[in-house]
């Protein structure tokens, strides 16, 4: 089992993304032609969310949640470097119960790694992670120990995070 393989080498760097204000009919076409199952939003030169297919049928469709992508993506970002882990990756999805991470080099949005691209990797590492998942275990190893910690101004999870005025703020919030 190779776990040293990071994030940067299998992440996809072509991102599809939508602007603030696309309605989300748009945003699942795009993700239908594409064959891909999120896509980041946008807005002032930086991102803002994600909206997955997952948010469509729960919040769009289900709860008949506005039309456009702001009123369904979710804002509470994951992130990581892609100097971490393919391990790491995974540990960060399992403990966040999420399935796709923002992939950020400090503040510059570099791409999108997926429990997918892990799994064309190293499947018996992905097996491991959803069998925890699964009994509501964990390696006993702390978010903080990995590096990730979650930013004190916007709550989103990120390995860069810098203590500011005694808050502990990502590189986003720092700008």
């Amino acid at each position: 089992m190779n776990y040293n393989v990071l994030v940067g080498q299998i992440m996809q760097r072509n991102v599809k993304t939508v602007e603030l204000g696309e309605s989300v009919e748009n945003a699942a076409r795009i993700m239908k032609e594409s064959r891909i199952g999120s896509v980041v939003i946008t807005g002032e030169k930086h991102v803002k969310g994600i909206v997955t297919s997952t948010d469509i049928v729960h919040k769009y469709v289900a709860e008949k949640k506005g039309g456009n992508v702001e009123d369904i993506m979710t804002t509470d970002l994951v992130k990581i470097s892609p100097n971490r882990t393919i391990e790491e990756a995974s540990r960060l999805m399992v403990s966040k119960k999420v399935e796709k991470l923002l992939v950020f080099d400090k503040e510059l949005f570099v791409g999108i790694v997926t429990a997918t691209d892990i799994l064309k990797v190293e499947p018996a590492l992905v097996e491991t992670l959803l069998e925890r998942m699964k009994l509501g275990t964990r390696s006993g190893r702390g978010e903080e120990e990995l590096g990730f910690s979650q930013c004190e101004n916007c709550g989103n999870y990120t390995d860069d995070t810098e203590e500011v005025g005694g808050a502990y703020v990502c590189s986003e919030c720092r700008d």
